[in-house]
């Protein structure tokens, strides 16, 4: 860490910065599309007890809503995404916060637009949607009268819509805490040098091979939440509470079955994946006993979780670097998808790269229709950050593809869909650094099997705990039952220890999950543990089917949500009612603790 503070913007490289022009050339140009939305919100509101006229008024109306939820998501996405390069900027903070009242506002006005859908009898809708005419829009009404029963009545719709500025309480008081003013102070690296203690740094200085640096940084770290405990423990109970509300209120029997009626997901899959993964705990705790045992240590605490086994020398990879790694990584995807990938992360300017003072804290990819997907991150260098970059590239290529393919409102995937992306370029990378690594080279196949290790302890392992955490935290709440500070540290701790199984886990480590905030996003996070088992079937099909698996693959890219999740990916080869891509995953990850055991007792570490 030569940079013992946090760069500020201006000292970044354009060319390392994303491009937002595609979607407002400035502030300027974002204001006239605001001063546009009351103009096209009018022309929905004209159709207003015409919807069932005829098949051809009804196509108008729908041309009409979707013409201002185009120009109302690039609002909400060039603010946020404006908010996120810096946080503590007033100017972005006040825009973000106008564009939510405006998406509030205007959801509003358009409540009564589905009610009067549904108010067309149903013999006469069949009747409209066999029309050509309708034939763009076929899904999205289907998905409006598959919700027949959960869709109130336009006065009341219209209230709920109004309720949506006080229901992003929670999460917005979260996240202005968590990327603004939180502060966790200085620590010092490797080299015993004072350096001001950021998320980026705290995940970079977890990998440290000095424990005594990882304990420092985990500890300052996590003092930070701990000193905010009744805030953080209040917001999240708000939160969950917000879900309740808002399922009772659809007539829904539970928040969860809400979320995942969103999607057509039968809650049976939530509660495989919970099951499954619970009765392969035995190949995490293998892993995490050899993650002991080579570390040295009488007890594994959270602060020796993602430092490298390996006793390799750490490789840095610049920006470049990177990038080349994870295009040679996924050519197995086909030359045009590589291409694509490869101009957006060079001179397309896709990616927000580095770390800066007020950005927000992790990585992600969004865009807008009609503009390129965008990635942010925070980068650090290291093999991690290479894979983190293959993931976002994947949502971003999976962006591209759809939007490219479908009409907007068929461009648009659900998360369910979104993260099967991204850990499948994943997978694909990992296969491709090992194919390059012979047998007799084991410490470097040890390397990446660690980190591939890792990833299903992160991203399946970790994200069911996650799941379930949500599950039991909105059971507490939808019986009645007040959910407090020493509930949530209970009931996480619980479960941290047996989804880690020989894990220590003290009072900060019950209190750690205090920081996730994809818990103010409900029933977001089993999406990556079902998304990295459908990546990997996928991934297998490409690797042993060739191109035949890889024009499905694109196919269900360019898919978007044209259909429901589960009817798209059985079309690719993966049935997410089943309990088998789960149990594929669960043999994957006994594999590779396999190979990683049989290394460390061939007695390769010996001989480094």
């Amino acid at each position: 860490m030569t940079e013992q503070k946090v760069l500020t913007r201006d000292r970044i490289p354009e060319a390392e910065t994303w491009d937002l022009d595609g979607m407002f050339a400035g502030v300027d140009s974002l204001r006239e599309a605001i001063d546009s939305v009351d103009g096209l919100i009018g022309g929905v509101m004209a159709f207003r007890g015409r919807l069932g006229e005829s098949a051809a008024v009804l196509r108008e109306a729908l041309d009409a809503a979707y013409k201002s939820r185009l120009i109302l998501e690039r609002i909400a996405v060039y603010t946020r995404l404006s908010y996120d390069e810096d946080t503590t900027n007033a100017q972005n903070q006040a825009l973000l916060d106008e564009a939510s009242a405006i998406g509030i506002r205007a959801g509003q006005q358009l409540a009564w637009f589905d009610p009067e859908l549904l108010a067309i009898p149903e013999e006469t809708l069949d009747t409209y949607l066999a029309d050509e005419t309708l034939a763009p829009y076929r899904h999205v009404v289907d998905d409006v009268v598959r919700n027949r029963e959960h869709t109130r009545t336009p006065e009341i719709e219209e209230l709920l819509a109004a309720s949506g500025d006080l229901a992003r309480t929670a999460r917005d008081s979260f996240g202005a805490l968590d990327n603004a003013d939180l502060t966790y102070g200085q620590v010092r690296d490797e080299d015993g040098n004072p350096v001001e203690l950021t998320k980026g740094r705290y995940l970079l200085l977890q990998e440290s091979r000095n424990r005594e640096v990882r304990k420092e940084a985990f500890d300052v770290f996590m003092a930070a939440y701990e000193r905010h405990k009744h805030v953080l423990s209040s917001l999240h109970a708000g939160s969950v509470r917000k879900d309740a509300f808002y399922a009772k209120s659809r007539s829904f029997p539970s928040a969860r079955a809400m979320a995942l009626n969103a999607n057509a997901i039968d809650e049976q899959v939530y509660d495989t994946l919970i099951d499954v993964t619970r009765s392969h705990l035995g190949i995490a705790g293998r892993y995490l006993e050899l993650r002991r045992k080579l570390l040295g240590v009488d007890q594994l605490e959270l602060y020796d979780t993602w430092v490298p086994l390996s006793t390799l020398p750490v490789v840095h990879y610049s920006w470049q670097e990177a990038i080349e790694v994870v295009c040679n990584g996924l050519a197995a995807l086909g030359d045009e998808y590589v291409s694509i990938m490869r101009e957006g992360l060079t001179t397309g300017r896709w990616v927000d790269v580095h770390e800066t003072k007020g950005k927000r804290s992790g990585a992600y990819s969004w865009g807008a229709y009609g503009s390129h997907p965008v990635i942010l991150m925070n980068w650090n260098g290291t093999l991690s950050d290479v894979f983190t970059l293959a993931h976002e590239a994947g949502h971003a290529m999976h962006t591209y593809l759809a939007d490219r393919a479908q009409t907007y409102q068929d461009a648009q995937y659900p998360i369910f869909l979104a993260e099967i992306a991204s850990t499948l370029n994943e997978v694909l990378l990992t296969w491709h650094l090992l194919s390059k690594i012979p047998a007799e080279k084991a410490m470097e196949r040890f390397a990446i099997l660690n980190r591939f290790a890792d990833q299903i302890m992160g991203t399946h392992i970790r994200q069911t705990m996650f799941a379930e955490f949500e599950r039991e935290t909105h059971r507490i709440v939808e019986a009645q039952q007040p959910l407090t500070l020493q509930q949530l540290n209970a009931l996480y701790g619980d479960l941290y220890r047996t989804y880690s199984p020989g894990m220590n886990l003290d009072e900060r480590g019950e209190i750690s999950w205090s920081r996730v905030p994809h818990f103010y996003m409900s029933f977001y996070v089993y999406q990556y543990a079902t998304g990295i088992s459908a990546g990997i079937s996928l991934a297998k099909q490409v690797r042993d089917e060739g191109t035949a698996a890889v024009e499905l693959v694109m196919q269900l890219f360019a898919s978007g949500g044209k259909d429901y999740p589960l009817p798209l990916l059985k079309a690719a080869g993966v049935d997410l009612t089943t309990p088998d891509p789960i149990e594929a995953c669960m043999t994957l990850f006994n594999e590779t603790v396999s190979e990683l055991e049989a290394i460390a007792a061939s007695g390769a570490f010996d001989a480094v």
